[in-house]
């Protein structure tokens, strides 16, 4: 059990990390401001932890049972 909920936090981490460069990178091709972009860099970071953590750690739960 603790192989799947150390799997799933690289997983659900590594997620995160990916769409809030990806934010990062479309508000500075459209000219935010830097406190703008830090700031809805962390934002968009946690919102995506929150929503992702649950998804990916019942996925990898019914995945590694089988």
């Amino acid at each position: 059990m603790q192989k799947v909920f150390r799997v799933s936090a690289v997983v659900y981490t590594g997620i995160s990390l990916g769409i809030a460069i990806l934010f990062f990178v479309a508000a500075s091709a459209l000219g935010y401001s830097v406190t703008a972009r830090v700031g809805g860099t962390v934002w968009v970071f946690l919102l995506s932890m929150i929503v992702s953590m649950p998804i990916v750690t019942s996925y990898l739960k019914k995945r590694l049972r089988e």
